[in-house]
């Protein structure tokens, strides 16, 4: 199950799965067009695909919708899905913090749980693999503006090495801690220079940066869980490049 796998990374991490001939849950909050399109570029791929429409902000509803699909034995989740915008600073900013807090850590952490007995049904190597995407700032240098955010995915962090512990030894949990995997669309060209003129490898990520790195942890690390594993570049070293 790739949890917003409509488009960028969780599309990547889902083709990457496809190629390596896993059957696909693909969900998609409102991007139905790109979901199709992921839908078909995998089933090309020899995999079969459903399509669920899941809201992480709604943590009830989807986790009825997960128990609703009856799933006797799942391999893998990856939660790609999650919510990035800067604090609003105004009246609404409770309740912005709240949504990052749902979207990011706390459905996540609960689909996980919820889908525990489908995942330890797994015949994979090492048993069945969680996976969530975290973020380099929080751990590394914050983000001015981001504290809801960040704050979200510091708990993601912590809730998943809860969870290695949790649902351990069936059932392997990590959480890739990255940096930029893909521009965000809404960033400006001099901030994408000063960004890379950071990376010691001189470049940002790619969706197949992150695929690769998802398949091996499903595949092919049977003794690593509650590991949080950087996918930037080297850019949290904290060198100054170029």
């Amino acid at each position: 199950m790739v949890v917003g796998g409509s488009r960028r990374v969780g599309r990547g991490v889902a083709l990457e799965l496809a190629r390596s001939g896993f059957d696909l849950i693909v969900t998609y909050h409102t991007d139905i067009r790109g979901a199709r399109e992921t839908e078909s570029m995998a089933i090309a791929l020899g995999a079969k695909v459903d399509l669920h429409k899941m809201d992480l902000n709604h943590s009830n509803i989807a986790l009825d919708g997960v128990r609703g699909l009856g799933l006797e034995k799942l391999d893998a989740l990856i939660v790609s899905a999650a919510v990035w915008e800067k604090d609003c600073n105004t009246g609404a900013d409770m309740d912005q913090a709240e949504r990052c807090m749902r979207v990011n850590a706390r459905t996540p952490i609960e689909l996980a749980r919820t889908l525990a007995p489908a995942l330890n049904q797994s015949s994979l190597q090492g048993g069945a693999c969680v996976i969530a995407f975290g973020d380099i700032h929080v751990d590394f240098r914050p983000l001015k503006d981001f504290k809801n955010y960040l704050a979200s995915k510091r708990a993601l962090h912590s809730g998943f090495q809860a969870l290695a512990l949790e649902l351990a030894p069936k059932i392997r949990v990590n959480v890739i801690v990255a940096g930029v995997i893909d521009w965000p669309e809404s960033m400006p060209q001099v901030e994408r220079d000063a960004y890379v003129a950071r990376v010691p490898l001189g470049r940002v990520g790619t969706p197949h940066d992150a695929a690769a790195l998802v398949r091996f942890l499903t595949l092919e690390a049977p003794f690593i869980t509650g590991a949080a594993i950087p996918l930037d570049g080297g850019r949290s070293l904290g060198n100054e490049v170029g």
